[in-house]
């Protein structure tokens, strides 16, 4: 086991899973997906090394070393949130936000007079950026960070299940290779994208054609060049269904086939242990996960 201490939001996952015995149950209590909880727990039970559940179907039964776990677990958590009651303080101003870029032009941005609408007395600050804010140095509040997580000594939780697939220009699909099955992408250019530099690798894996080679490859380091690139027909990229939505429905480009891979890596949101305090923090995360789901 390790020597340094889980995440909070790990132990908080935890206790009420064994409060309802049930990930959805306590999903829907801690605003997260039922799978985003079942990574976590399964993430405590890698730390800790040892089973705190058995998964039955349907349900959980916790096992006795849960539940000795549970009591420290149980105790640290109310101390926690006593030594937090005497120090809340409204925040104000503006919530500053640093997010990826690919995911503020894709995403965030056009979906963001729905944040306002919902909530007009919070203002947002955002740094679109390619790298990862300094929570010691920089002014940022909150953060939107692609990984596996969990960052040290910052509180992330993932805010979608991740899954993505090729989009091409539907003139690249019809053209004289046709797109009609996997395999038919070694007639083409595979578009990377330099964050995730494996992806078509494992996309191509879990398709069922692992060592593809396709005519040729080309990088972009911005998800959105990516798929500009694509949309002009100088290849295929990988892309997940909600960063490309509205070049998809204005038919600029389109899935040529239907699987899915399952990306292990996601979008967190990510804030300093006591960011959870901060109602706006909150808000901001009980509408990404709401409006991403």
């Amino acid at each position: 086991m390790a020597d340094d201490l889980p995440p909070i939001a790990f132990l908080r996952a935890f206790a009420r899973a064994a409060e309802t015995l049930s990930f959805k149950d306590a999903a829907t209590d801690l605003n997260l997906s039922p799978s985003a909880v079942s990574r976590q727990i399964q993430s405590l039970e890698a730390h800790l090394g040892v089973q705190l559940f058995r998964r039955l179907n349907p349900g959980l039964e916790i096992t006795a070393e849960g539940r000795r776990y549970l009591e420290s677990v149980n105790r640290v958590l109310g101390e926690l949130r006593r030594a937090q009651k005497g120090f809340a303080v409204a925040p104000s101003g503006p919530l500053r936000v640093s997010a990826l870029e690919s995911f503020t032009e894709s995403w965030l941005i056009p979906h963001l007079a729905d944040f306002e609408r919902a909530h007009p007395g919070i203002e947002l600050r955002i740094e679109a950026t390619l790298r990862y804010a300094d929570f010691d140095r920089d002014p940022v509040d909150v953060a939107i960070r692609f990984g596996t997580g969990p960052w040290a000594d910052l509180h992330s939780e993932p805010i979608v299940d991740l899954t993505y697939l090729p989009v091409c220009s539907p003139a690249l699909r019809a053209g004289p290779s046709p797109l009609r099955q996997p395999g038919d992408l070694a007639a083409h250019t595979l578009i990377h994208v330099s964050q995730t530099p494996e992806s078509w690798n494992e996309w191509l894996r879990q398709a069922g054609v692992a060592g593809l080679r396709p005519r040729r490859d080309v990088t972009y380091d911005h998800l959105a060049i990516a798929l500009s690139a694509a949309e002009s027909g100088h290849g295929v990229a990988l892309a997940s269904d909600f960063l490309c939505a509205p070049r998809v429905a204005g038919g600029r480009l389109c899935f040529p086939f239907t699987f899915r891979a399952r990306s292990a890596s996601t979008y967190h949101l990510v804030c300093r242990p006591e960011g959870l305090k901060d109602p706006r923090i909150m808000a901001l995360r009980d509408w990404l996960v709401e409006s991403l789901a």
